[in-house]
């Protein structure tokens, strides 16, 4: 089996070759099938969200934050607090001004920080890539597995990916939480262990 740093080298390479307008209608598909999502979980309404890091090539999630704001989601994101290696959950609103932190991670610049993120029933993850398990190759430093750690057993978090669910398992580790489902271009993929 390839060895979690080759793929994600393979994957970033993969990434990087995307030119940027097809990432952004791909993001935009992504986005309206979010909301498609969404339509089937109408008791959901705190929803944890990534911030796209533009040097990652992350999808683009800007306009599915303004689409959640629009229909009346609670919203939330992260700051990384780099000295203890985890993710501090902070409310997000409209009025929200955003700056990048030290590795161009776009944070609030006034971040109200959340005592519970217990109250989190939905996580978009971002992911370089994943398999039809759940088993997700991130960016090696494990701040979500360890942020899935401090929110309710019962949170669903959902993979936001360029690419559909890879066949083959990838490699993970009994420390590694895998995630309920994936949405891509091409859909909503949900898995069996939800």
């Amino acid at each position: 089996m390839v060895t979690k740093e080759v793929l994600r080298k393979q994957l970033r390479t993969s990434r990087q070759a995307l030119g940027m307008e097809e990432r952004e209608a791909y993001s935009q598909q992504i986005t309206s099938n979010c909301l498609l999502f969404l339509k089937q979980f109408p008791k959901i309404r705190h929803v944890h969200l990534f911030l796209p890091i533009k040097k990652l090539l992350e999808v683009n999630t800007v306009s599915l934050l303004q689409s959640l704001f629009d229909l009346n989601y609670h919203v939330y994101s992260s700051i990384t607090v780099h000295h203890a290696q985890k993710m501090a959950t902070v409310k997000l609103t409209p009025k929200t001004v955003y700056e990048n932190d030290k590795l161009g991670i776009p944070v609030p610049k006034d971040p109200v920080l959340m005592d519970d993120p217990k109250i989190v029933e939905l996580v978009f993850v971002p992911l370089l890539g994943i398999d039809s398990r759940g088993n997700r190759i991130g960016y090696g430093l494990g701040f979500y597995d360890r942020f899935f750690k401090e929110l309710s057993e019962d949170v669903m978090k959902i993979g936001l990916s360029f690419n559909a669910p890879m066949s083959e398992e990838l490699p993970h580790e009994p420390h590694d939480i895998p995630l309920d489902g994936c949405i891509h271009p091409g859909g909503i993929t949900l898995f069996e262990n939800y």
